[in-house]
């Protein structure tokens, strides 16, 4: 299989359910995030969620799974964008 081809699963964390997803390394993260999104029932844009990795740090979704260096069985987690429908500490 070349590099065109070479696909990667990755574990999608989204409110708290497990959503495995098969991505081909050359794709936008994004391309899997719609799918993630689809796997668990949401509807809307990606560009409403945030993802980030394990220890906190923000993925950027244009980039490709290869370029971001994430690699297969990797668990990153999706969450709703600040101000967002997301829930806050606000004491208002």
């Amino acid at each position: 299989m070349n590099d065109n081809e070479k696909k990667i699963e990755i574990t999608f964390v989204i409110q708290g359910k497990e959503f495995i997803v098969g991505v081909n390394i050359n794709q936008s993260i994004k391309a899997g995030v719609h799918k993630a999104l689809e796997q668990a029932g949401q509807s809307g844009s990606h560009k409403d969620w945030e993802l980030r990795t394990e220890s906190g740090d923000l993925i950027n979704m244009d980039s490709s799974w290869k370029d971001s260096n994430i690699t297969s069985n990797t668990k990153l987690f999706l969450s709703k964008g600040a101000g967002r429908g997301g829930f806050t500490n606000s004491k208002d």
